[in-house]
C-alpha cells in the first residue's frame, strides 16, 4: 500500500470507532483490511466475531494490540 504524506489510510472505517491505534498500528490495520476486500473477506463478520467475543470495542492501545492480532488471524486464516 502506497501512502501519499499526510493523508490519512483509508479502509480502517470499520474499526475507527472500535480501537486506539497507534499510527503504526492505524497503517497496519489498512494494509490488513485492503487485503481483506481484496481477496473477498467478509471485514464486518470479523467485526461481528470479534464484538461477540468481547474483544471489540477496545478502550485502550493494549487490548486494541490484542484485537489486532485477531484481525490478522482472521485475514490470514480466510484462504
Amino acid at each position: 500500500m502506497v501512502m501519499q504524506q499526510g493523508k490519512k489510510p483509508e479502509n480502517t472505517d470499520i474499526f475507527a470507532d472500535e480501537m486506539v491505534l497507534s499510527e503504526t498500528m492505524k497503517l497496519q490495520l489498512a494494509q490488513m483490511c485492503t487485503y481483506a476486500r481484496i481477496e473477498g473477506i467478509d471485514l464486518e463478520e470479523i467485526k461481528r466475531e470479534l464484538t461477540e467475543e468481547g474483544i471489540l470495542p477496545c478502550s485502550d492501545k493494549t487490548a486494541s494490540k490484542k484485537a489486532l492480532a485477531e484481525i490478522y488471524r482472521h485475514v490470514a486464516c480466510s484462504f
